[in-house]
């Protein structure tokens, strides 16, 4: 049986990592051997809008505008807030006209903050976008919110999805969020100094939903 192949080459760790994606179906067993991303799903806040076990919670100045659905949420009712200098990326209504947003999913920590207005009713996304991204080379990523980005050189149609602690910014092109989901193990191109771009495997992504 003649099956067609696609394959795709990763820098991952320094090595070069080869995917081989078989569409036949009598390569099932090898296919689900693949190397995979791992998907979490952090899970901060209740339904009653309480902090789960585990997670401290700090109190900020301000007030945050949410009106629309946080791109990292797997359920519905997770909101995005602004101002951008605040990084509200994901967010959930709390008591006392009150939200509560998690910004780093290894910190177990929330922030308070009272939001205005009403609190929107949101759809979760039918793709979400990964809150924060760990690579294989090391590189520790968070989604973008708001903030002037630079160009990539040679790429003047990219943009900024990312930003991480080593190796440079995520980007890629407008259409999309930067994350690349054609095989089990997700990849993106990683930009050093706005002109060396590297393909980097995904080993973790962060995703959001509400706690029971």
């Amino acid at each position: 049986m003649r099956a067609l192949l696609s394959t795709l080459l990763l820098a991952a760790s320094g090595l070069a990592v080869l995917l081989v994606a078989p569409t036949s179906s009598a390569d099932t067993a090898q296919r689900s051997s693949e190397p995979a991303t791992s998907v979490v799903v952090v899970r901060p806040v209740r339904a009653d809008g309480t902090p789960a076990p585990g997670w401290a919670v700090h109190r900020e100045r301000g007030r945050a505008f949410c009106d629309e659905a946080a791109p990292s949420a797997v359920r519905p009712g997770i909101v995005a807030c602004s101002p951008s200098a605040a990084y509200l990326p994901a967010c959930w209504r709390s008591a006392h006209h009150t939200v509560l947003c998690v910004r780093d999913p290894r910190a177990h920590e929330l922030v308070r903050m009272r939001y205005a207005g009403r609190f929107p009713q949101v759809a979760k996304p039918a793709v979400p976008v990964p809150l924060a991204m760990r690579l294989f080379n090391g590189a520790f990523c968070q989604t973008r919110v708001g903030g002037a980005w630079g160009v990539p050189k040679g790429h003047p149609h990219w943009v900024g999805f990312d930003s991480c602690d080593v190796g440079g910014d995520i980007f890629g092109p407008r259409r999309g969020d930067g994350v690349v989901r054609t095989h089990p193990l997700w990849w993106v191109r990683q930009v050093e100094d706005l002109k060396d771009v590297h393909h980097r495997a995904v080993r973790t992504a962060y995703l959001v939903g509400t706690a029971r």
